[in-house]
Parts: C-alpha cells; structure tokens; sequence
C-alpha cells in the first residue's frame, strides 16, 4: 500500500471515531472495549479466514494513558506510527501520524467543560477534515459533525443510549449538490473542450446499533441502510484472569491479543 493510498484511509478511518472514554487505558475516541488493570502493553493480531492481515502494538503508562501505537499492515505492507500528546488534565490534544517514515499528517483536539469538542486532521500543515462532538451533561457523544475543508456536503452522526451495553447510531449523508454535476471547460488557445463530471453522495441514512456486555465488550453489530437491515456480527471473547479479552472471534475475523501488565 501506497503512502499516498494511506494517507486517504487515514483521512476516511476518522470518519468512524466516537469519543466515548474509560477511565483506564484511554483514548480520545471510540473504543471497541475496556481494558482492566495495569496494562503495559498490547499487541493484538487480526485474521481474516486465518490469514493475518494486521499486527497493532499499544503502549501505556503507569497512568494507563495510551502512549504509543503502532501498526503493521501483513504481509509487509506497510506500517502506522501514532505519538499521543496530552494537557495537563491528562486529555489528548495532539496526535502525529507518522506513515512509512513520513511525518506528515497530525490530529490536533479541543475540548469544553463537557469533553472532546472538535478534531481537526492536518496533511503537510494544512488542514484537510474537521470533526464537531455535540456532547450531553454525561459527556456521551450525542451528535458528530465530519466534512472536508475544501468539498461541498458533510456526514452527520447521532447517538443515542438505549441502555448502558447498547449505543445506536445513525448516520446521514448530506449534500449541497443533487448528486452529478457536468462541467465544460473551454481553452482559448487550443479551443479544446473538455467536459469534467464531479459526483457527490447522494442523501441517505444508515444506522449501526453497537450491543456490550456488562464488561464493556462489543458481542453484536448491526447495519441498516434506509430502514433495512445490510449486516449482522457477533462477536464471542476469552478472557485472562483480569477479564481483559485476549481472544475474539467473529464470523470471517479473528483477533488475538497479548497483554503485558506492570
């Protein structure tokens, strides 16, 4: 995979962030599950009809604040480095993505009284995406706002709370533009007429609804576009002695985990 081909997976891997915390081991961000005790590292295997696809290692301190990631797409394909830097209230306000050795996409975040406000994703020091966090009293993410600083429309996502192990949510496709547009352009010199079509997403809704057990781990996914339901997962765990999962499995992915305690 191409540095360049990365650069728009990372861009397009923002899109599927919350910012829902825990309070160890904590990210800025969605997170598929807890972790408990005093956790030093992580480094977790993903496989796709047993072929590994992905090796990510995790980093913490003693604080249980995430340091360091990394991650390595098999067979040698390519590798993600992310540096996590934080307040003095221990909040996640800057992170450097750092692709093959390039040093060139950074996360920057802002906060309110009531938590994560605003990420803002920057390629080469200029700023490429922006994402808006509506939180309730509770902190929990409510509604999220994501659009590219340079194109027309934006994605929208609302949350909502069923129970404590359930988080639904929709998502909508917004646009400012009916969908195809075809331009002509007319160069003087060469009296050349060239037509150029620009598309965008059409107006739409999908729907996720996200169910945890009482650990915080995700156990079942479900996907509906316009009302109808597109895909099912359940997910099963083992676990280590301090209830961390260090095995899950769904229908075709299969993760493996070890965990370094301090």
């Amino acid at each position: 995979m191409k540095s360049s081909t990365l650069i728009i997976f990372l861009l397009l891997f923002g899109l599927f962030y919350s910012c829902n915390e825990k309070p160890k081991n904590r990210k800025a961000e969605f997170i598929e599950s807890k972790l408990f005790g005093n956790v030093k590292s992580v480094e977790t295997k993903t496989f796709e009809n047993d072929t590994l696809k992905s090796r990510v290692l995790e980093f913490y301190g003693e604080n249980g604040i995430i340091e360091k990631e990394e991650t390595h797409f098999e067979p040698n394909l390519s590798s993600i480095v992310r540096l996590y830097e934080y307040d003095n209230r221990n909040r996640l306000i800057r992170e450097q993505i750092i692709t093959d050795g390039d040093s060139t996409f950074s996360s920057k975040y802002s906060y309110n009284n009531l938590g994560l406000e605003k990420k803002e994703e920057s390629y080469l020091n200029k700023l490429q995406t922006v994402t808006e966090f509506k939180l309730d009293s509770f902190g929990k993410t409510i509604e999220k706002k994501f659009g590219y600083v340079d194109t027309n429309g934006f994605r929208n996502w609302e949350y909502e709370y069923p129970n404590e192990n359930t988080t639904l949510t929709k998502e909508f496709f917004k646009s400012n533009s009916p969908g195809k547009i075809t331009e002509l352009k007319i160069f003087p010199r060469e009296n050349k007429k060239v037509k150029t079509t620009k598309y965008s997403f059409p107006t739409s809704e999908s729907k996720e609804i996200f169910y945890h057990n009482n650990l915080g781990n995700q156990v079942k996914m479900e996907k509906y576009y316009n009302g109808k339901l597109t895909e099912s997962k359940s997910i099963t765990y083992e676990l280590d002695l301090n209830q961390n999962w260090i095995k899950s499995e769904s229908e075709l992915t299969r993760k493996e985990r070890i965990i370094e305690y301090y």
